[in-house]
């Protein structure tokens, strides 16, 4: 643009260097809005990829536990060693709320106990990432059949895998694994704390160093329940102090008296003041 070149809004046209000045000005914005628009969507993590049956009700035959969840153990199949494989389906109920209830009032109504007997249930599935879950409605009538007790080769297996500490994040596993994408962190708390406040058994989500991810079912220490517990904790990342036992597929932390805090990396791995690490902080 000429230093003699002047121009005002009235005019009819533009000096012609101004105009390419303003055009520069212009296509450069352009460019970096653009730039700026796709590095925040590669950024974003993506949507799940679980499932939700939404409206199609599925019979399950398994035999029927109450403990560490309630739960339907069913045979998946053989393995390579032509023995029966297993799959663990974790039960939920309707809405925001467990399964222990619905289970409860059918038990009641039918004066039965329904805990290590083969049974037929209808229900909900939603699956993600290998693990299936189903959710039962007492409107939809789903126990279907009550047979005998299970035979003895049918309990879970539990295998003690000892006393660890895991960094995660608490999801209430009905959501995370197909109703509500996204199911986990912040935009998804208010709803995960309801969830499991309503009796949907808490999970931690554990990242590993690969990017893989682990599922753990959270009890009390000694087997009880802490939808109560972790209401503080949901959504945000924590370090969990726990026993741990594996049933068959899933893997349970008996989590110790005041054994879920808070997880800072860099309290983690440079102390309580950020401070105090100096420049290594920024490496």
């Amino acid at each position: 643009m000429k230093n003699d070149e002047f121009y005002i809004g009235w005019m009819p046209a533009a000096p012609q260097g101004f105009a390419k000045h303003v055009k520069k000005i212009i296509l450069a914005l352009l460019v970096i809005v653009i730039t700026a628009g796709l590095l925040l969507a590669v950024s974003q993590r993506p949507f799940s990829t679980g499932s939700f049956e939404f409206g199609k009700l599925t019979a399950v035959k398994g035999i029927y536990f109450d403990k560490p969840v309630p739960s339907l153990k069913t045979i998946n199949g053989k393995d390579l060693f032509g023995n029966p494989s297993f799959i663990t389906i974790p039960l939920i109920g309707f809405g925001k709320s467990g399964a222990s209830g619905t289970i409860a009032a059918v038990e009641q109504e039918k004066n039965t106990s329904l805990n290590g007997k083969e049974v037929v249930m209808k229900g909900t599935l939603l699956y993600n990432d290998g693990k299936l879950l189903m959710q039962i409605d007492a409107n939809d009538q789903f126990l279907l059949h009550t047979g005998a007790a299970a035979d003895a080769s049918l309990m879970p297996v539990t295998t003690d895998l000892g006393e660890q500490t895991v960094h995660g994040e608490i999801v209430d596993p009905k959501c995370f694994f197909g109703v509500m994408k996204p199911g986990q962190g912040k935009p998804h708390k208010d709803c995960a704390i309801r969830c499991i406040l309503g009796g949907i058994p808490p999970m931690l989500k554990v990242t590993d160093k690969d990017g893989r991810e682990n599922y753990y079912l959270l009890a009390g220490p000694h087997g009880e329940k802490m939808n109560e517990a972790v209401k503080n904790f949901v959504a945000e990342p924590v370090t969990v102090r726990a026993t741990t036992t594996r049933y068959d597929d899933w893997i349970v932390l008996y989590v110790a008296d005041n054994g879920i805090t808070p997880y800072s990396y860099l309290q983690q791995h440079f102390g309580s003041s950020i401070a105090g690490c100096g420049t290594t902080c920024m490496k």
